[in-house]
């Protein structure tokens, strides 16, 4: 399994890679909206690491 670092260094080059596709094809290009669709998964992803963190936060016990 990833870690949440692994993901943010994917989000950067798959970023990176959307931006190079839609200045050479257009942002209309299939290419582009696979390689968007793909983006907005590793973003998912990485906001689902967060809010697992918060949710353990939330559920700790208080200390009493």
């Amino acid at each position: 399994m990833k870690g949440p670092s692994q993901v943010v260094d994917q989000i950067e080059r798959n970023r990176q890679e959307l931006s190079r596709l839609a200045e050479h094809h257009g942002m209309q290009d299939y290419k582009v909206l696979q390689q968007s669709m793909v983006l907005d998964e590793l973003i998912n992803e990485y906001n689902r690491f967060k809010y697992r963190k918060q949710q353990q936060y939330m559920n700790r016990q208080p200390i009493a």
